[in-house]
């Protein structure tokens, strides 16, 4: 007789249950039916056959999903908890592939920030550092990705100076110097300001790199110190550099210390000076003022002006946290003008956005026109970005002058939040209103949220001056974000003065980012178009062509287009600049072949910027060279003014070769101005050897005086 299909399923199912209980049973998910999750290469290790406390089985870590559905089901806190549970019941040997695994996760999504991964790595690094943190200091060392290896570092680090602080730093000083070595320590730092400051900051002092431990790692550190002892937070505090223990760590050691001596901490504050006088010194009063504001207040009455004016709006913004009509009583009592603004400016600097319409009671309480202005700008832009209803209460108040002030800070909060409503309330102003530097500002704002709609906005403006500095502001920044966009986009514009403005942009912008397809496009224009946006692509693409680029720009300074004389200077002094730091010989010869005009005075004068910075001896004689004209006294120039400090006597001499009466006034005065400061005897030594006329020696002879 066969058995049935039931008996032979049975050692089956008693297999599975059996390797599910010793390396982790499904989820409950997977128990009702759901799919399976991710692939079998990452169901890595496991969990204890035992309950959690917060019921059922312990939880699984087989894979990256599963535990994705706790923590969206049962929330942070609780799965948090439940995971860092599993992960302490794992043994050395379970741990490589799971780490593995959140590796893996990091390396498919890397531009994605998946919390449950980092709060599993933490707890795994943790755990292994307790039952073998020779392998966890090997793991974050075979790890490929940079970035990840970083994450890593900190990881390891923080739980191995947690568990054994002597061998984190044992395994700490075997590090390279950089990236990795300041994301191990910015851990350890953290870790060890718990529990032993002291060495905390030790390893902040002892580490080079300032980038690696900045203020707010030395400020958690004191901040936790001075709750226990700030008399020695204080004393070390006062041996760090300020690179290291800046104003935020003295604010955050002086509000830990008046928690408990606020009387002590003050005092303390008082004896340093700077930012670090300042900052200390209002924490501590807003220590103060959440206990007894009247106390505070009144004590800061007796401060000197200059410290009031740090502190007195951090103690305004605690009153008016609770009572903002108390706040605003206190200040308007002022009796100081000069307090009073100060406060005033202060108070509506800490509100900020956070309480915008008690911003503005306040402002309309406020007498002093100055001060109003210069902080109703502010507040009407918080309204306009967030707030519209409370925008059009506050519109209706203000007066013509201030509707004027206060129209670019509005118009900035409404592009940001409702371009159409930017549109209607830029037309709706008086026309003498308008203020073009504004509207170019606003379509900066406006193209980062719709260029399509901005490019019709300014193309329908009647006025050409506003048209003009809206396609400007316009193309500035949709030439930077979006070139190709950007060319198809000017195609609308109408012919004039913002039309060829516009193509610099994009010629420009496409240029520095994709030179080929620039100069394919500049290729596709015509006439005086085409040599326009040519001018501004061909310094670009010289960086990788320069015979080719230079050949051609040669060509179009040898026959211009007309109106274009000044675009192809420019061109040729960003073109020869930049050949001449590379290749000087080069540059200099290609500059020297243009035909006489401003283009090679331009070309010229940037071959010698360029070149006298690492080599003036090789300047001086390539310059020797040059005829005299206005090219060879526009490439002096720069010569004259690089060694005019180190060596003055060279700069008076060239200075004085300059054919040019103005240019050559000019430089003389410069150079004798700066010689007269390190060798009065020998600048007027030169002085009086020169060959001057009598017009130059008067003009010229005050400098010496």
């Amino acid at each position: 007789m066969k058995p049935s299909v039931p008996l032979l399923m049975l050692p089956v199912a008693l297999g599975i249950g059996y390797f599910a209980g010793r390396h982790g049973q499904a989820s409950p998910d997977a128990r009702a039916g759901t799919s399976a999750g991710p692939a079998l290469e990452s169901k890595v290790a496991t969990r204890g056959s035992r309950t959690d406390p917060f019921g059922g089985d312990m939880l699984s870590l087989s894979s990256m999903e599963d535990l994705r559905k706790v923590f969206r089901h049962q929330g942070e806190s609780v799965a948090s908890a439940r995971l860092t549970l599993a992960v302490n019941e794992l043994k050395a040997d379970e741990i490589p592939a799971l780490m593995e695994m959140v590796q893996k996760e990091a390396r498919d999504n890397s531009n994605r920030y998946d919390p449950v991964s980092y709060t599993l790595m933490g707890a795994l690094f943790e755990r292994w550092a307790l039952v073998d943190p020779a392998a966890s200091v090997a793991f974050v060392m075979s790890c490929k990705s940079r970035s990840f290896q970083k994450g890593a570092a900190g990881s390891c680090f923080g739980a191995l100076a947690k568990a054994d602080p002597d061998r984190a730093m044992m395994e700490f000083e075997k590090l390279p110097k950089g990236e990795l070595r300041e994301s191990a320590g910015m851990a350890m730092v953290n870790t060890l300001g718990d529990t032993d400051p002291a060495a905390a900051c030790n390893l902040l002092e002892k580490e080079a790199s300032p980038a690696g431990f900045s203020d707010y790692y030395t400020a958690q550190v004191f901040g936790k110190w001075a709750q226990t002892d700030p008399v020695a937070a204080a004393a070390r505090f006062a041996t760090l550099p300020p690179d290291r223990a800046g104003d935020r760590t003295a604010g955050m050691l002086a509000a830990s210390w008046a928690q408990k001596d606020p009387d002590a901490a003050l005092a303390w504050a008082k004896t340093l000076s700077g930012d670090r006088k300042g900052t200390s010194a209002a924490e501590v009063y807003k220590v103060i003022a959440r206990e007894d504001p009247d106390k505070a207040w009144t004590r800061l009455m007796s401060e000197p002006g200059y410290l009031r004016g740090r502190i007195v709006g951090g103690i305004l913004e605690i009153v008016a946290d609770e009572d903002p009509g108390r706040a605003m009583a206190m200040l308007t009592k002022m009796e100081n003008k000069a307090d009073l603004r100060i406060a005033t400016n202060s108070f509506l600097q800490n509100l900020n956005w956070n309480d915008t319409r008690l911003a503005f009671d306040l402002i309309d309480q406020v007498k002093d026109p100055a001060t109003r202005r210069e902080n109703l700008g502010n507040q009407m832009y918080y309204a306009a970005w967030g707030t519209p209803d409370l925008l059009k209460e506050q519109i209706a108040k203000l007066t013509d002058r201030e509707k004027i002030d206060t129209s670019g800070a509005v118009l900035r909060g409404l592009v940001s939040s409702d371009p159409a409503a930017a549109e209607k309330y830029f037309l709706a102003l008086p026309e003498a209103q308008r203020d073009t530097d504004t509207l170019e500002e606003m379509m900066q704002a406006y193209t980062n949220r719709d260029p399509k709609k901005a490019l019709d906005f300014a193309v329908a403006l009647q006025n050409t001056q506003e048209q003009t500095s809206a396609v400007k502001g316009l193309f500035e920044s949709w030439s930077r974000e979006d070139p190709e966009a950007a060319a198809e986009g000017w195609k609308k514009l109408p012919a004039g003065q913002s039309r060829l403005e516009a193509l610099d942009n994009v010629a420009s912008s496409w240029s520095q980012s994709d030179p080929e397809a620039a100069k394919a496009w500049a290729d596709s224009l015509s006439g005086a178009e085409k040599a326009r946006a040519l001018a501004a692509v061909l310094p670009s693409l010289a960086r990788d062509h320069p015979d080719t680029a230079s050949a051609q720009l040669a060509r179009l300074i040898a026959s211009p287009p007309d109106g274009m004389g000044q675009n192809l200077a420019s061109s040729a002094e960003r073109l020869a600049g930049q050949w001449a730091a590379d290749d000087p010989a080069s540059a200099s010869g290609w500059a020297a072949a243009l035909p006489e005009g401003p283009a090679r005075d331009a070309g010229l004068k940037a071959v010698a910027a360029s070149w006298s910075q690492y080599d003036a001896i090789a300047t001086s004689q390539w310059l020797g060279t040059l005829a005299a004209g206005s090219s060879r006294d526009a490439a002096i120039q720069p010569l004259v003014g690089q060694v005019r400090d180190s060596d003055p006597a060279t700069a008076f001499s060239w200075a004085a070769s300059i054919t040019d009466e103005n240019a050559r006034l000019n430089e003389l005065r410069q150079t004798l101005k700066s010689w007269r400061g390190s060798d009065l005897q020998a600048a007027r030594a030169a002085f009086e050897a020169a060959d001057l006329s009598a017009g130059e020696r008067e003009r010229l002879a005050k400098e010496l005086q």
